[in-house]
């Protein structure tokens, strides 16, 4: 157990269970808040060690039953992309409750040196991204679509029961997150959103993801991060190395953490999709990439609309998005028969 040596009030020194995990015999010489959350508190702890040496841990904090959620999230998500990429993922150490406020958990990983204001380039962003599908492929420790835990996307759970189908588990979620959109915005009626929805699981669905399980074809599931926004991806030191962290991990198609690439949101686009196709095939059938991306785009635009309610800008986005799906589909259906004699 390490002890905590700041001279600082007894109340406000560390919690005997996170002192537990820390290293042995280390003292505590400083605690300093790390980075911005609006759900968890986060903090730098840096260890001083009998040999004069230093090492530096990261923790998330959460209370009650929200911050339950968002730590487990934290572990698992973060222990499941270590397994595959420990050269691009923070080690995790530990997770536990505080022994003081039963209430409290934390989630307790090394500390990562970052370049904040740089976001990576497609190479580099890229080759961590490819490494984790590629290396996680078909190995789900069900064989199925899911996670073992509900994760979360903020503070936003997301149902990862398992699934053998993909389109099942894809449309299960949409499902779980347009309910969850409609009771954030407290039932306020959307003429157009409410035109849209069953032609969005009647049509779009079952064409864009249907043909991936068909005619001999299937998805691998592979482990995916499912929050890849440039918050959540730096370089290391280094200033070469991508360092990804706060995923909300699922099993899934791989071309979901593709979506916030096309996103207007951010600025990556077209080159970092490029990078990650040279690295790792497009899913068959290839004609429906563009399509499916737009698709995986939907589901980080209709979370954060349930995360910011208040502002009707992002509920347009995604609607207007899937109108364009809908309207894609619907021309599809209307294009004429080529007879040939």
């Amino acid at each position: 157990m390490a002890t905590d040596a700041r001279d600082v009030e007894e109340n406000l020194k560390l919690d005997e269970n996170l002192l537990a995990a820390l290293p042995e015999g280390g003292e505590v010489v400083s605690v300093k808040p790390s980075g911005m959350s609006d759900y968890c508190n986060t903090y730098r702890i840096e260890v001083k060690m009998p040999d004069g040496s230093s090492q530096v841990f990261f923790e998330k904090e959460g209370s009650g039953e929200s911050g339950r959620g968002c730590v487990e999230s934290a572990w698992r998500s973060e222990s499941a992309a270590y397994e595959f990429i420990p050269e691009h993922v923070p080690r995790p150490v530990a997770t536990g409750t505080y022994k003081s406020q039963q209430e409290k958990y934390f989630f307790l990983a090394e500390f990562i040196d970052m370049i904040e204001d740089d976001i990576p380039r497609e190479d580099s962003y890229m080759a961590a991204i490819a490494a984790l599908h590629s290396r996680s492929m078909g190995k789900s420790p069900t064989g199925n679509f899911g996670f073992p835990v509900n994760t979360r996307f903020g503070d936003l759970e997301q149902d990862n029961t398992w699934s053998a189908s993909w389109e099942e588990f894809w449309t299960r979620q949409m499902k779980d997150f347009l309910d969850k959109e409609d009771a954030a915005h407290d039932g306020e009626p959307h003429e157009e959103l409410d035109r849209l929805r069953p032609l969005f699981f009647d049509k779009v669905l079952p064409r864009y993801l249907r043909p991936l399980e068909s005619d001999g074809r299937s998805v691998k599931p592979c482990l995916i991060h499912a929050d890849l926004w440039p918050g959540n991806v730096k370089y290391k030191s280094d200033g070469e190395t991508a360092c990804v962290y706060d995923a909300c991990a699922m099993w899934a198609h791989n071309e979901v953490d593709l979506g916030v690439f096309r996103n207007p949101r951010y600025p990556l686009g077209k080159p970092y999709l490029k990078e990650y196709w040279r690295r790792v095939p497009i899913s068959e059938p290839e004609e429906d990439a563009d399509s499916r991306n737009t698709l995986y785009m939907l589901r980080g635009q209709i979370l954060l609309s349930i995360l910011y309610p208040h502002d009707p800008k992002l509920r347009e986005i995604f609607v207007s998005n899937m109108r364009l799906l809908v309207e894609r589909v619907q021309e599809e259906q209307a294009a004429p028969v080529q007879f040939r004699l």
